[in-house]
């Protein structure tokens, strides 16, 4: 009997690619969620049962759905964040989750310097007022010599930092994790948070989702930012209080913001709809076409070299192989 894979990510569904056929070579059967959006926990948890592996995106995949599985040895989650992923009680079952760093990071990175250009120049708001018969204009700021700070800086990071070096940007980073030698060779001055937020012209995230990181733009650290400045986010929702982010957006404490994510997604009636200074989109900074097929592709190999006894380019959790005496 073929294993089977059950397929959740949209975008691997939705495209024709090479990587369905690296599944199919493998002859494995590809099973469909039968749904054009996320599945809950307990929608997973109903069609898990008889699966070998399953390719998930924005979908949770909690304790329950492993409770469920009778034969699940691989997550392979269709992107990075493997946040919606419940990794100890994977690791407690033996099931390998794998991830594909990497692959969406040029797309990300052109959508965040998009942002940081449509924030910079108003240029929705400008759009509207043309379309709408009118010639108001606002005035905007020049990029050359702002200062672009980074709460982040692994590949995507990287990625803006070359961007924005090309409009004459001034960078800072803070990273726990700081690759100081890029940091080195391409001028970044490596910073501790709190002199991030304090002398950033524009803040952009780019860390991942952590209980340290949850809700790290609140209150505080905005009160800590300066007057005027620019947030950008296109990491996870959860880093942004949104609430205090409204309020800071209100006053006039922040100068405008460009979100493509949000805590809850898609996001609810909110008083950012009404703000010229802010520029949203719907969490499709890794959405393009270039940028789905090779992050399929990559997820369609982990499965695979799973499966057939190999091991994939990028485990999450490392640990599991020598639970399983690999």
């Amino acid at each position: 009997m073929r294993q089977k894979v059950l397929v959740c990510a949209r975008s691997f569904q939705k495209l024709d690619g090479e990587h369905k056929k690296i599944l199919q070579d493998a002859g494995l059967e590809i099973v469909p969620s039968g749904q054009d959006r996320a599945l809950s926990a307990a929608e997973l948890a109903e069609r898990i049962g008889g699966m070998s592996a399953v390719i998930v995106g924005m979908d949770i995949v909690d304790e329950t759905v492993f409770n469920a599985a009778d034969m699940l040895k691989v997550v392979s989650m269709n992107g990075v964040g493997t946040d919606r992923i419940d990794i100890k009680a994977a690791t407690r079952k033996g099931i390998v989750v794998t991830h594909t760093p990497g692959t969406n990071m040029d797309s990300v990175a052109d959508h965040t310097m998009a942002l940081i250009l449509s924030c910079s120049r108003r240029i929705p708001y400008h759009d509207r007022m043309v379309r709408a018969g009118g010639w108001k204009r606002m005035a905007g700021r020049e990029l050359r010599n702002q200062k672009l700070g980074f709460v982040g800086l692994g590949n995507i990071g990287k990625a803006v930092t070359l961007r924005a070096r090309s409009f004459g940007m001034c960078i800072c980073a803070f990273d726990p994790y700081l690759d100081t030698q890029f940091c080195s060779e391409h001028d970044i001055q490596a910073c501790e948070l709190e002199t991030i937020l304090g002398s950033s012209d524009i803040l952009s995230l780019h860390c991942d989702l952590t209980p340290q990181t949850e809700r790290l733009i609140n209150a505080r650290t905005i009160a800590k930012m300066k007057q005027g400045a620019i947030l950008i986010n296109t990491a996870r929702g959860e880093l942004v209080d949104q609430n205090d982010l409204i309020y800071a957006l209100q006053t006039g404490r922040l100068g405008g913001a460009g979100l493509d994510v949000f805590e809850a997604e898609p996001p609810q009636l909110s008083p950012l709809w009404e703000m010229d200074q802010v520029v949203l989109t719907p969490h499709l900074g890794g959405n393009t076409k270039e940028s789905a097929l090779r992050t399929a592709y990559r997820s369609a190999l982990n499965v695979v070299a799973v499966l057939t006894g190999g091991t994939a380019q990028s485990i999450v959790n490392q640990e599991v192989l020598a639970k399983n005496g690999k």
